[in-house]
């Protein structure tokens, strides 16, 4: 199985949900998992600086290619890392975003698949001390991921005020971009 995990419904998906909040600037963007580095380039129209994480060596080194290759090779950044477990403290973003490995881990072998709800709360743990106050955690879920309302629940007792920004029903599932609000 290839290690960058290329792009799909759900990135089309996010990239209407990056479309949909253009209007503003971020100061600071983050991309976690960014895979082919699609969806960090659709950030940095949006953004005044932009930083997109894999864990993936040659997801880390495509998405470099990719914004290299944009007019926004200046204001980004590319980190090999798991998660945002590299930033030191007081680094902070306006908005961050993750297309995670949504699938439940049962009989999945590959770290850029695997993960399901486990996968999902430790980003919003991790997200929750790293964004600011006001700014925006857009997510990307599965209903094969777990319960819907268990997942805003979750969300929501971890600080953030979440809604269901865009769904889309596919064949065997329907993926939802949640925008998650983190309170003051």
């Amino acid at each position: 199985m290839s290690e960058i995990y290329e792009p799909s419904e759900d990135t089309f998906l996010l990239l209407d949900a990056i479309e949909s909040i253009r209007g503003k600037i971020f100061r600071r963007a983050l991309e976690i998992g960014s895979g082919s580095g699609v969806i960090t380039v659709a950030l940095s129209k949006v953004s005044n600086e932009v930083v997109a994480v894999d864990i993936s060596d040659k997801a880390a080194r495509e998405t470099w290619r990719r914004l290299k290759s944009s007019p926004y090779a200046d204001i980004s950044h590319t980190i090999l890392g798991d998660m945002l477990s590299m930033f030191r403290e007081g680094y902070i973003f306006d908005l961050i975003i993750c297309n995670p490995p949504y699938l439940p881990r049962e009989s999945l072998e590959d770290k850029t698949i695997e993960g399901g709800f486990d996968f999902v709360k430790r980003i919003i743990s991790e997200s929750k001390s790293r964004i600011m106050s006001g700014s925006i955690l857009l997510l990307l879920v599965s209903t094969l991921t777990r319960d819907l309302h268990e997942i805003l629940l979750y969300l929501k007792s971890e600080g953030f005020n979440p809604y269901i920004k865009l769904s889309r029903k596919l064949f065997f599932e329907e993926i939802m971009v949640i925008e998650a609000v983190k309170n003051s």
